[in-house]
């Protein structure tokens, strides 16, 4: 079972990507994550098998108790290459944030406290610091790792990205409180 923590972007947030993520789709078609809610994922882990109700209610009321982040989106940035998706993944991505990285890490400890070390399925496809932070953590993308980002696409390779950044507006300044944390049950 994968479980996931992510952050829900404002109303005026989610609207500025969901019109990226129409632009794509206009240009290039179906592309990977187009059909994915709008989101920041803080992390997400496996566990062999689902909490008991009370661990669960503790992880919730951990989330709803945090302090509200102010984050600040900055441009559109792509991870070449992408080794997840074999694709050129779009996003936008947000400006240094220690508040934001230190929830993060407090999340990602409380959860594998209450989960337990045990049932973490410790599978591990990453080298160097991923594979270490994957170790941990249950998780690659922790501390400096971690890029805290707002996905748009994955587009396939075959595409010419020079089209798309002739479309969307590079800069993207943005303000934000983070106000929303969901917790998903992601079914692989």
């Amino acid at each position: 079972m994968l479980i996931g923590f992510f952050i829900e972007p404002n109303k005026k947030l989610r609207k500025v990507i969901v019109s990226y993520k129409k632009i794509i789709k206009r240009n290039y078609g179906n592309q990977l994550y187009l059909s994915h809610p709008v989101h920041l994922t803080l992390f997400t882990v496996s566990i062999k098998r689902k909490l008991p109700k009370d661990k669960i209610i503790e992880i919730d009321n951990f989330v709803k108790n945090f302090r509200k982040i102010k984050i600040k989106t900055t441009n559109i940035k792509f991870f070449y290459n992408d080794p997840q998706t074999k694709g050129h993944t779009m996003f936008l991505a947000l400006k240094k944030n220690a508040s934001l990285n230190n929830f993060q890490m407090q999340l990602i400890k409380f959860v594998n406290k209450i989960a337990g070390r045990n049932i973490v399925i410790r599978k591990n496809k990453f080298k160097g610091k991923l594979e270490k932070n994957h170790r941990r953590y249950g998780y690659p993308f922790v501390g400096r790792n971690w890029i805290p980002h707002f996905t748009v696409s994955s587009i396939d390779k075959k595409h010419n990205l020079k089209t798309i950044k002739t479309v969307i507006k590079n800069k993207v300044p943005l303000t934000s409180i983070i106000k929303k944390i969901s917790i998903w049950n992601i079914k692989k």
